[in-house]
């Protein structure tokens, strides 16, 4: 209820590039030069939530991605959009402390039935198209917002910088780990949080954020279906990773979500209006990895060289494009040109290239699949490029943390790189789930959860043995928690361990783990540990059970990267 909602007509004067665009972008009338402007200058405002009465597709957030169209709102279609406008213009007025309306007359007949009903009455900014935009204005600075300040870094500086991407990685707060047991049951009533959030120290320079999550509903950048109230505003980004002044928001555009089709699923036009809605420091132009294979109704299929090369030069367009479209739109974000290639020559000629675009920042895209070897051919000769040129620029490796590569690319002085390679060996290897202060890693003991669906067909258990199973799961979990504690004996709680686990793994692999088990239980790595999730969980930490166990485990693992780059 603290914040305040604007609704806009929506305009005649619209962007006439193809495919979908945020709302906000997609309307070019004078109202919404005025928010764009407001927004390269500020910050969205907390307390501020913008919806458009639009004569195509209704009532919706100023967030919901829209296609060009040509349509008058006119007093037949406010008519017949009465209904459904006032109902939810009725619904968000209930989350909101104040309606203020910058409509013509046939759209406010669109919403008469709320007006009729609504408990507290909207203000209507009347007058001329002049008058309204002061009202505009008005209305915006009245709360005012933190300055956007564009973020500035120099490439070649030997400074190595660390990007985690995100994965949806939320975690519940108050989760209770002796009890098992959520705080609350859905995230929104739990309040759950970004792994970075809880976290101390920073575990990283910044967060990677991908397009791609637009095709899901998962992330703060899932699909919106325009009518719900987070299609209002953007979520404050920053503020949901936890980052502090010095730390970053990138955004790349999610190319393998889409790497299996012909072209790439999002637009230049589309990347840039997101990345400038969404607040973020960098955003990477539009590429499309020319990889050597592709998935076609459930085969696979090689790409022959002509199809890669298309890819390459489908890049380089792109990038063209997005540099010019963030020029023309005076963006906040630093436009990162990716480059793709086929041969490390080609590399290096991209990189010449874009730098004469006028791209002052750079990221090396196609990197995930290769062989160290390839990559260290790849990288040298897009460095030897680089220090060529007049300004060195900013260059950022995507997707890769090779360790027997880091000593070179530290030489060469790359800039930044990011992956979520630690992060997800937390449940991802039998072996390597937690990496200690000492180097080494270490495996989590497996405790699967009983009450899981997926893990009840892993254990193969009969319905007259889950009741003896789930007994067994708890006095397991018990034993760690009294040996975490000072009692109990290793070989004991090896027994209980390896007896339960035995359910989900094959027989002869039981010696190998009582020996990784072994290892884990007599170093109790947890111990010497001083981060935030190991002081609080303990033994929990090695335990192999749940998301809020493993991805904590995982963000400790991302802390020990981080803190071996720096």
């Amino acid at each position: 209820m603290n914040k305040r909602l604007l609704v806009l007509g929506c305009a005649d004067r619209k962007r006439e590039s193809e495919g979908l665009l945020p709302a906000l972008d997609r309307y070019d009338g004078p109202a919404y030069r005025v928010l764009r402007k407001f927004l390269r200058e500020y910050q969205w405002p907390e307390d501020v939530s913008i919806a458009v009465l639009s004569a195509e597709y209704g009532l919706i957030g100023i967030l919901k991605e829209i296609q060009h169209y040509d349509r008058r709102m006119d007093l037949a279609t406010a008519r017949a959009k009465a209904p459904e406008c006032s109902a939810l213009l009725t619904e968000w007025a209930t989350s909101h402390r104040s309606v203020h309306l910058s409509l013509g007359v046939q759209y406010l007949t669109a919403l008469q039935p709320a007006l009729e009903v609504l408990n507290h009455r909207p203000e209507v900014f009347n007058g001329g198209i002049g008058e309204k935009l002061q009202s505009i204005k008005t209305f915006l600075a009245h709360t005012p917002s933190p300055q956007r300040k564009k973020a500035e870094v120099e490439g070649g500086t030997g400074k190595y910088s660390y990007f985690l991407p995100d994965w949806d990685d939320l975690l519940d707060p108050a989760f209770d780990f002796a009890g098992d047991s959520f705080s609350g049951p859905s995230r929104l009533e739990r309040e759950d949080k970004h792994c970075s959030v809880l976290m101390e120290p920073k575990m990283s320079d910044g967060i990677l954020v991908s397009l791609g999550q637009q095709g899901t509903q998962k992330g703060p950048l899932k699909r919106l279906r325009g009518t719900e109230v987070g299609a209002l505003s953007p979520p404050p980004l920053r503020g949901h990773f936890g980052l502090s002044t010095d730390q970053y928001l990138f955004g790349d555009c999610g190319a393998f979500s889409y790497v299996n089709e012909e072209n790439p699923t999002i637009t230049v036009d589309q990347a840039v209006a997101l990345y400038e809605t969404y607040g973020f420091d960098f955003g990477a132009s539009v590429d499309h990895i020319p990889v050597m294979s592709v998935l076609q109704d459930g085969e696979r299929v090689a790409l022959p060289e002509c199809l890669r090369q298309e890819r390459v030069d489908i890049t380089r367009r792109n990038a063209q494009q997005f540099l010019e479209s963030a020029k023309q739109r005076k963006v906040q974000f630093n436009p990162v040109g990716t480059i793709q290639g086929l041969s490390p020559e080609q590399y290096a000629q991209f990189v010449k290239d874009y730098y004469d675009m006028g791209y002052r920042h750079l990221a090396i895209g196609g990197l995930v699949p290769l062989r160290d070897v390839q990559i260290e051919s790849i990288v040298k000769a897009v460095m030897e490029s680089a220090v060529k040129l007049k300004e060195r620029p900013w260059i950022h490796l995507f997707g890769i943390y090779r360790p027997r590569l880091q000593g070179l690319f530290r030489q060469l002085k790359v800039d930044s790189f990011d992956s979520a390679s630690y992060f997800r060996k937390a449940w991802l290897r039998s072996d390597q789930n937690y990496l200690g202060t000492n180097g080494s890693w270490y495996a989590a003991l497996r405790v699967p959860m009983t009450s899981d669906g997926r893990t009840r067909i892993r254990l193969e258990a009969a319905n007259g043995e889950i009741e003896k199973l789930r007994s067994q799961e708890q006095e397991v979990l018990s034993l760690l928690a009294r040996y975490d504690s000072g009692e109990g004996k290793v070989e004991e709680v090896l027994d209980a361990v390896l007896e339960y686990d035995r359910h989900l793994t094959r027989s002869s692999e039981t010696e190998s783990m009582r020996v990784k088990y072994r290892r884990t239980l007599e170093d109790k790595p947890w111990k010497a540990c001083d981060c935030s999730f190991c002081r609080q969980l303990g033994i929990h930490m090695l335990i192999f059970r749940g998301a809020n166990r493993n991805k904590r485990r995982g963000a400790h693992n991302t802390l020990m990267l981080y803190g071996n780059i720096l």
